[in-house]
Formats: structure tokens, C-alpha cells, sequence
């Protein structure tokens, strides 16, 4: 039997209201259960009319009814109306093939239709509604495969869908504008092209081909057709079948490059933040330098000006010389001998000399100050740099060092470093932060009494791994200090944004957190030490050998 739900069948009387023959559709279809409802209409027009407006699951032609008539309803639901069963008469059954062309789902003998006809409908009717329902499925697949691509198509993020050998199968269009290629342009393609440089090693999309990792927001630095590069985090995995065989790998990419600008300006801000907060003691550093340079120049000009006394004295007695009179020779070199006496002139031109050695010493200590500013408050390229760590420190070091050097002794150890790829603005920033903490935490300590606290900067080279292998070794930089120290409570939440224990004014809480991502982002890490009452230590590790990453 038919699942439960209402079945409703036309059945089209012949002229007269009645079969020609001894037999009842009507009656024999009921025979289906108490599910079915069965009609009777007395022509075609009435059948077509109901079979438009109603749900009909079936049509029966009971025999005698007009040929034309039964023809023209063949072709009417020929196309997407209900199924229809022409019962023959007796000696007609020669012409179900002819109703069967013109579009009859079947045809029954009337004299065996009291049997044959319910199975006849049975059939019919669940082979109609299965296809119904297949279509309402493939409607409905259809519907939500548009559904998917157009927000697959819309999303800002790039997608990719590679196969085994790393070609692309499907890209959506933020895909083809990331990777600045036309549209289409990108299937066919081997996605390991836009991973070139430093990336194609360490790529996360390789290795989740090969080795089925996943990788999430892992940054790498993508390389576009028209050689630009772009800064970019991927999301990727493996892309297997329900039986577990790999089809390839899917990779979702976000442009990092506006993030990236911001978190310069973010970070440039805070640079200058730092450089604000050291200004008076640059300027102090700077004043003494200027302010021997001015009184030395004071002294110069009179120096000069006793110069100018004895230079006139020099030229009377050469033109006493040129005259040939030996009285007025002896005259001016008498006179001269006498002024030079007076002003002291070997004493003059020593100390004239001295005056000199001290400004060009005082200019070149502003020289080196301005520069170690300029150094520090500049901005960092998108692309990675050799730079000398030490340098980095030691410049930091001192523009920090001219408000410090009243409460603090700065030690400083430096090892034999080699060139670190990296970007040496953000170290320098990283440094800066470090500093500062620390000699807030040694004034926290040491206060008014004016005891000195002490600081501690020092780099070396750390091996890891393989003896003798460049790629195990780490860059350390050291900074310790003597001051108040960090509760054990807080030593695990130092890191996170706004986290401060200073008083409010003093610290925003950005400091190390800004510190930590520079540090993670260049491949390396910060390790933070501390006993409340006695000090901590810092370390921040680099890698000598840099992942390839995109800048930050």
C-alpha cells in the first residue's frame, strides 16, 4: 500500500455517465484504501481544469470516451501534469500502442481493470511521487549549491581548493584579486608559485598536501603576478573523500596588509610615546654638551682677539725687517717679547687648542644622540634587513641612559653576535620597552634615597640542536635589573594588552604586550623571570636562521 497521505485520482466517465462495458474505475481504485480519494468528472475539459488547479496524483480513462477528446488530455499533462491510465474496451486492444505514443502512462484491458487496474495506479503513483520528490530534491541541491557559491564567491576572504600536485581546481574571485590574476585565471595553476622566497620551504599549503597537517593563521608572504608581496594568514587543510583518500588541500587566505599598516602606526605611536616620555632627559643630555660648547666659544673669541694683539705686533716687526733699520728692529721685537709675556701665549694656544678638542667632543656626543633618535623613531620597511643586534641595543641603550644615569648603573656585556635578519625598529622598540620597565621598577625600589639601583644588558650566541648546525642557534639579549620585581600572581598576565601594576599615568599597559608580538613576529620569543622584592630578568630569544614570514 501507498504511505500514509491523501491520494486524489480523476477518473474521466465516458459519454452517458457510465462505461460502455460492465466495469468501475471508480470502485476499483477505492479498493486502494481509505487514503485514496477518487473522482469522477464527466469530460476532459472538467479533468484538465482539476488536474491544473488541484494536487492530482493520477488520471483514468474509463473506455468509450471520445478518441480526440482522451488524445487532446494525453497531450495536455503530457509535459507536467499527472500520469494517465486509458482503459481499452474489448477489441480494442490493439490501440494501446497509439495511446501509448500519444503520451499514456499505460493502458489496462477493461475486463481485467477490476485486478489489473489498482495495481496498475499503485505503480504509477508511487513511480510519480518518487520523482517528485527527486526533483524537489535536485531543486533543492541545486538551490543550495547557488546558495554556497555565492557566499563562497562573496566572502573577503580568498579561497583555494588544490589538488594532489598543488594545482588549483577552484578560486574564488578574492582569491583572483589577492593574487592579482583575471578571472579563471587561477585554475590549472600551481598554487606553490605565489608562495616563492623564503615561504616555499616552511609553506603550510605544501606541508598539508604531503603531510595532511593543519595549519591555522599561520602568516606567510605571498607573491602576487606582478611581483608585489603581500603579507597574508592561512587557514589550510587536507581534503579527503569518506573513505579517508586525499584529494587535496583547501586553503582559505586574509590580506593582512591594512592590519599591518595599522599595527606600524600602532607601534610607531608607541615609539614615540617612549621618546616623549625620555625628552627631558635628552634634552638635559644634549644642554651640558651645548653649554660647554658656548663658554668655549666665549673663550675662544677672546682668545682671538689677544691673537689679533700679537699678530699686530708680528707685522710692525716684520716691516721694521723689511726696512733694514736694526734700532727699530730691536724696538718691535722688545715690544713683542713684552705683549707675548703679557698674554701669556704658549699658555693661550694650549688652552686655545684644549677649547677646541672639548666642542668637537661635545658636538660629536649631540651628533650621536640626534642619531640614535633618528635611528629609534624611524619606521621599519615591509621587508627584513641585516642588522647588528648589539648596535641595536647599544643605541637604544644610550638615548635611555640620559634620563636613567642619576638612579641607575647600566652594565653592559655584549657577545660576538653574526648579522640577524629582522626588522631593526621593531628590536629597538622591543629594547626600549624592556629599559624603561626596568628602571621604573628600580625608582619603584630605590625612591628618594639616593642609592643607585642597577641594570644589566648583555647578548650572546646560544647554540640548540646540532652542534655546529646555524640553523639551532639562538641570539639572547639579557636585561636585568635590581628593582621591585613582579608578584607571582601577575608574572602570567604581564604579556596581555593594558595589563599594568604602575600607577595611572605612569604605563598603559602596552609595553610588553606590544614587546611580545614584535618579538613572535620576527620568529622568536620573550622569557620573563621575577621575584617580588629582588629584580627580574628578561631574554629575548631570536632565531638566527628567520622562519619566512611576512613582515609585521
Amino acid at each position: 500500500m501507498l504511505q500514509p497521505a491523501t491520494v486524489r485520482i480523476l477518473v474521466v466517465r465516458s459519454p452517458g455517465g457510465a462505461p460502455a462495458e460492465p466495469v468501475s474505475a471508480v470502485a476499483a481504485l477505492e479498493r486502494l484504501g481509505a487514503e485514496v480519494i477518487v473522482e469522477a468528472v464527466g469530460s476532459v475539459d472538467e479533468a484538465l481544469a482539476r488536474a491544473r488547479t488541484s494536487e492530482v496524483d493520477l488520471v483514468v480513462a474509463e473506455p468509450g470516451a471520445p478518441p480526440a477528446p482522451v488524445a487532446r488530455l494525453l497531450e495536455a499533462l503530457r509535459a507536467d501534469g499527472p500520469p494517465v491510465i486509458v482503459l481499452t474496451a474489448s477489441g480494442e486492444e490493439e490501440r494501446a500502442l497509439d495511446w501509448f505514443r500519444a503520451g499514456a502512462a499505460d493502458c489496462v484491458a477493461a475486463a481485467s481493470a477490476e485486478e489489473a487496474l489498482p495495481v496498475a495506479a499503485l505503480d504509477l503513483i508511487r513511480r510519480q511521487r518518487a520523482a517528485r520528490q527527486q526533483q524537489l530534491v535536485e531543486r533543492r541541491i541545486a538551490s543550495l549549491r547557488r546558495y554556497t557559491r555565492n557566499i563562497i564567491q562573496n566572502i573577503n576572504s580568498a579561497l583555494l581548493v588544490v589538488d594532489g600536485a598543488c594545482r588549483v581546481t577552484w578560486a574564488n574571485g578574492a582569491a583572483e584579486e589577492l593574487l592579482g590574476e583575471p578571472p579563471g585565471g587561477l585554475v590549472g595553476r600551481v598554487a606553490s608559485e605565489w608562495f616563492e622566497g623564503e615561504s616555499v620551504a616552511d609553506s603550510p599549503l605544501l606541508r598539508s598536501l604531503e603531510k595532511g597537517e593543519r595549519f591555522r593563521g599561520v602568516e606567510v608572504a605571498l607573491r602576487r603576478s606582478d611581483g608585489e608581496r603581500v603579507p597574508a594568514a592561512i587557514f589550510c587543510g587536507p581534503l579527503r573523500d569518506d573513505e579517508g583518500n586525499d584529494l587535496g588541500a583547501v586553503a582559505i587566505l586574509q590580506d593582512l596588509s591594512e592590519t599591518r599598516r595599522l599595527q606600524r602606526q600602532l607601534f610607531h605611536s608607541e615609539k614615540m610615546a617612549s621618546i616623549g616620555q625620555l625628552a627631558a632627559g635628552v634634552a638635559h643630555e644634549i644642554n651640558n654638551p651645548v653649554g660647554f660648547i658656548d663658554a668655549n666659544l666665549f673663550q675662544m673669541e677672546e682668545y682671538v682677539a689677544d691673537l689679533r694683539r700679537l699678530w699686530s705686533r708680528v707685522r710692525a716687526l716684520v716691516g721694521a725687517v723689511e726696512q733694514g733699520d736694526p734700532a727699530a728692529v730691536r724696538g718691535e721685537l722688545a715690544a713683542l717679547r713684552v705683549e707675548t709675556e703679557a698674554l701669556d701665549a704658549e699658555f693661550l694656544l694650549e688652552d686655545l687648542g684644549k677649547a677646541i678638542r672639548e666642542s668637537r667632543e661635545g658636538s660629536e656626543r649631540i651628533r650621536h644622540i640626534v642619531q640614535d633618535l633618528r635611528a629609534f623613531a624611524r619606521s621599519d620597511g615591509s621587508e627584513r634587513v641585516w642588522a647588528d643586534v648589539n648596535q641595536c641595543l647599544d643605541s637604544t641603550a644610550n638615548i635611555v641612559w640620559s634620563m636613567m644615569k642619576h638612579a641607575v648603573r647600566l652594565q653592559k656585556s655584549y657577545g660576538e653576535l653574526p648579522a640577524l635578519r629582522c626588522h631593526p625598529g621593531q628590536l629597538k622598540q622591543v629594547f626600549m620597552n624592556l629599559l624603561m620597565n626596568a628602571y621604573q621598577a628600580v625608582v619603584a625600589r630605590v625612591g628618594d634615597t639616593g642609592e643607585l639601583g642597577s641594570i644589566e644588558v648583555a647578548t650572546a650566541l646560544e647554540p640548540a640542536g646540532t652542534p655546529g648546525d646555524s640553523a639551532g642557534q639562538f641570539v639572547v639579549v639579557t636585561v636585568r635589573d635590581d628593582g621591585v620585581g613582579i608578584a607571582a600572581s601577575h608574572l602570567d598576565r604581564i604579556f596581555d594588552p593594558f595589563f599594568t601594576t604602575k600607577e595611572v599615568g605612569v604605563g598603559t599597559g602596552l609595553g610588553l604586550s606590544t614587546a611580545f608580538h614584535l618579538v613572535s613576529s620576527q620568529g622568536g620569543r620573550i622569557e620573563a623571570a621575577s621575584r617580588e622584592g629582588e629584580g627580574s630578568t628578561f631574554r629575548v630569544v631570536l632565531p638566527v636562521t628567520q622562519p619566512a614570514r611576512g613582515g609585521a
